[in-house]
Parts: structure tokens; sequence; C-alpha cells
């Protein structure tokens, strides 16, 4: 009868190491994924951010709201830590309905993946608008 006991517990270590392997294989796939939104996160914050400062120098004065260059300069200023790459900076002026001067700035940039996964989404692109009013 001792016998029987013994051999129960041999296979069924096999199973419960099996069970550990499955598991640990899932959890660091949910761990590695929550790190990779979180490099995207991180640079839409980012982009935001920089199109707040590019729209931000465009509204100082009419001469800089036509200044791409500068916008381009100060938002781009704004990339220290970025995870990104092709950053495109792009910026227009308009009039509203009131008759005031706007400049629109957008940002835009492709996110680097973490994880590489063949034949998925892995060209993840955050962009972000701002739109300042121009000081008269």
């Amino acid at each position: 009868m001792s016998e029987l006991k013994v051999r129960n517990l041999k296979s069924e270590a096999g199973q419960s190491l099996i069970e550990s392997v499955l598991t640990f294989t899932m959890l660091m796939v949910i761990v590695l994924a929550v790190l990779d939104f979180s490099f995207v996160f991180q640079a839409y914050i980012g982009v935001v951010n920089a199109a707040a400062v590019g729209a931000m120098y465009g509204a100082t004065s009419q001469t800089a709201a036509y200044d791409q260059t500068g916008i381009r300069n100060a938002a781009l200023a704004e990339t220290n830590s970025w995870r990104c790459t092709n950053t495109t900076v792009t910026s227009s002026v308009s009039t509203d309905t009131y008759g005031f001067r706007k400049v629109s700035v957008t940002v835009s940039c492709q996110v680097a993946d973490l994880i590489a996964i063949p034949n998925s989404i892995n060209q993840i692109v955050v962009s972000s608008t701002a739109v300042r009013r121009v000081r008269q």
C-alpha cells in the first residue's frame, strides 16, 4: 500500500512543475506588456508636453507664430527621455471665429517597442496637437 502512495506523489511532482512554468510564463508576459504600455504612455505624455511648449513659444508674438524653426526647436527641447523615433513637429497659423490669430502645433512620434512581436502591431504612433492664441 505504501508503494502505491509513493508512486502517486512522484507523478504529481511533475504536474506541479509544469503548472509553475506555465504560470510563470503568463505572469512574465503580463509584466512585459504592462512595461511596454508604460513606455507608450511616457512617450504620449512627452508628446503632449512638447506640443504645448511649441504652441506657447509660437503664441508669444506674431513673428514667433510664423517661426517654424523656433517652434520645432522649442518642442524638441522637451524630448530628452523619449523612446521615440521619427519625431515630427508641424505648425500652422490660422484665425479663429473672433478674428484672433492662433498657432497650432502638432507633435508625433513612433514609439520604440520593448517587445518586438512578429506579425503584430508594433508600429505605435503617438500624436498631440496644442492650440494657443497669438499675442497681439
